[in-house]
């Protein structure tokens, strides 16, 4: 009786707890956004925050992909996201990166938070079946023709009536939610993961900062072409079939007036048709645009995840083009110097 009393008591303060730990979580412009661990489990949260909370204390920025966005080998202050960050001081910026996220993923989470955030990148992955991680359904709303265009399976009817009825108790509704805002990963995770934390952390830093040493002899590049003339209707249907989640991308943008930027890693990315880039800037400018990216190998640490020292290059090339025109032709190029990082 004492302990189904000190539960009822607890599940009547929990809501003022949560919102309390998920504004701490979420909003602090001083904290680094990164889930704990590259899995699925503090996305949900996220995104369940970010559709509740529609507008935050600061101009909202999302990046979306994999592991290079997450900062694979990396202390989360030394990823792409949390780089941007330094540079972007007015805006809190959320790392949404996840080991082996697919693209078809990246844009379900972006049509589910497109109106919670003012700047969205998403890096567009290698050749990929168009499907879904089968758990993020669970996770995040999905309208129907995405269901099924992607072949997702309908909910269990049984298991939402279970979980509607289990939801009246908030401890148990908003466990996951909990879990994420205190640890940014399950309790399980974080308790596994933090067993090593403080010799992991050192081996990231290490990693990070060994680049950084000297000058690079090549910087990165970032190009975004824009076609000289407008692509009639039947080129855009062609290039809308052979891509089609890249101009969902641009259609989502263009609908919801908030800007997407996609990544498009040259060796890494599924390589893009002739002037398919030009045509997609020409058409969703000044909504949605692709950035062709150049990354040097000796700014990686395995020819595709981005050292320290290339990691804050990238987020400085990503600042700089935000500045572009919409119809910027050219590329151009940063290296990465001891004395612009000290800028």
């Amino acid at each position: 009786m004492f302990a189904v009393a000190a539960l009822a008591a607890v599940d009547r303060i929990e809501p003022a707890v949560l919102a309390s730990l998920e504004r701490a979580r979420y909003e602090d412009p001083a904290r680094d956004f990164r889930f704990d661990n590259s899995d699925l489990f503090a996305l949900g949260p996220l995104v369940s925050y970010l559709r509740e909370h529609p507008r935050g204390e600061r101009r909202r920025v999302l990046f979306l992909g994999n592991s290079i966005v997450f900062g694979y080998s990396l202390a989360s202050s030394d990823a792409v996201p949390a780089r941007y960050q330094r540079i972007d001081t007015s805006a809190k910026v959320f790392n949404a990166g996840i080991n082996g996220f697919p693209t078809a993923s990246a844009l379900a989470v972006a049509k589910a938070v497109i109106d919670s955030v003012d700047l969205t990148y998403a890096l567009l992955g290698p050749i990929e079946r168009p499907t879904l991680d089968p758990m993020l359904p669970r996770l995040i709303p999905l309208d129907a023709a995405d269901m099924a265009r992607l072949d997702v399976p309908p909910p269990n009817e049984t298991e939402q009536k279970l979980s509607a009825l289990a939801g009246r108790w908030r401890l148990y509704r908003d466990a996951y939610r909990l879990q994420a805002a205190l640890f940014g990963a399950s309790t399980r995770q974080y308790i596994y993961l933090h067993k090593g934390a403080f010799a992991r952390a050192l081996v990231a830093r290490v990693r990070a900062a060994e680049p950084q040493g000297a000058a690079p002899e090549e910087g990165i590049t970032i190009d975004a072409p824009v076609s000289s003339a407008m692509p009639d209707e039947a080129r855009q249907r062609a290039l809308r079939a052979d891509r089609p989640e890249l101009w969902q991308f641009g259609d989502l943008a263009r609908q919801r007036r908030k800007p997407v930027v996609l990544l498009q890693i040259v060796g890494y990315s599924r390589e893009l048709a002739d002037g398919m880039v030009g045509d997609f800037n020409r058409v969703y400018a000044p909504d949605a645009r692709v950035l062709v990216i150049r990354v040097p190998p000796r700014l990686t640490v395995d020819g595709m995840h981005v050292t320290g020292a290339g990691a804050d290059a990238l987020a400085r090339a990503l600042w700089g083009a935000k500045t572009w025109g919409a119809k910027t032709r050219g590329a151009r190029t940063w290296d990465v110097r001891a004395q612009d990082r000290d800028k």
